[in-house]
């Protein structure tokens, strides 16, 4: 697939959860830079950091984008990026363990017939709304 329909089918899924009441409840403040997106979110029981969200869209849809944390000054892979309690350890990298991430698809479950990727199923909204309660639960 070509570069410029990845990107529009990015937009399409990213703009739905720009515009949504749960970007507008929790905050989420969105920077596109080609085909990463970041997204700056804070936690119910932390309101005052800032958690910065890389959303990587490489190969969308025929892959999950990857869902990483990131330091929000560097913009570097740091564990300490990471709100606490959202990062499932297991397949060694772990990472956010919802479906809709590339981590939980390629990673976490990825021998598990039940949660096979696609891309009309498992949105960026469904995605960011379950790492956004994942954070706040801690």
């Amino acid at each position: 697939m070509d570069a410029e329909t990845v990107k529009a089918k990015m937009m399409a899924q990213v703009d739905r959860a720009r515009v949504s009441g749960f970007a507008r409840r929790y905050g989420w403040k969105f920077d596109i830079d080609g085909l990463v997106v970041h997204v700056t979110l804070r936690r119910g029981a932390d309101p005052e950091r800032d958690y910065l969200l890389r959303i990587t869209f490489d190969e969308f849809p025929k892959r999950a984008p990857s869902y990483v944390f990131i330091d929000p000054k560097t913009k570097e892979n740091n564990p300490e990026a990471w709100p606490p309690g959202t990062r499932h350890k297991a397949g060694g990298a772990g990472g956010i363990c919802t479906p809709g991430t590339r981590e939980f698809h390629e990673i976490i479950h990825k021998d598990d017939a039940q949660y096979p990727w696609n891309a009309e199923r498992y949105t960026v909204l469904e995605a960011l709304t379950m790492t956004q309660r994942i954070a706040d639960k801690g």
